[in-house]
């Protein structure tokens, strides 16, 4: 048997999927070589810090260069993997309209 889900649909489904995965996420910002903190880089992680990682976020501004694939959210392994496994390459917009909606962050890059 074969169905049939629109693409509007599967973005719905995807993005609904990763408000529940995400559900409890915390985060911290980058410091730079003084301690202090610096808006350009963000670490996701759930329960205590330094537990489990799941994502960072870099706008250009984070690097000492010109970072052309800015902003970048960067993914643990496992998790990036499991977002594989399960819809391939479909999640990264889904993903991207989520961080904008729930974070106000752009993303320009996935890796």
């Amino acid at each position: 048997m074969n169905y049939s889900i629109t693409e509007s649909k599967l973005d719905k489904t995807i993005y609904n999927y990763i408000d529940n995965l995400f559900e409890g996420l915390n985060h911290i910002m980058a410091e730079d070589d003084y301690g202090n903190e610096m808006s350009s880089g963000i670490q996701f992680y759930f329960g205590d810090y330094g537990d489990a990682d799941y994502f960072y976020w870099y706008d250009s501004e984070y690097f000492d260069y010109d970072c052309e694939l800015c902003p970048i959210a960067e993914f643990d392994d496992d998790l990036e993997n499991k977002l594989n496994s399960l819809f391939g390459d479909k999640w990264h917009t889904p993903f991207k309209k989520w961080l904008k909606n729930n974070y106000s962050l752009d993303v320009k890059t996935i890796q």
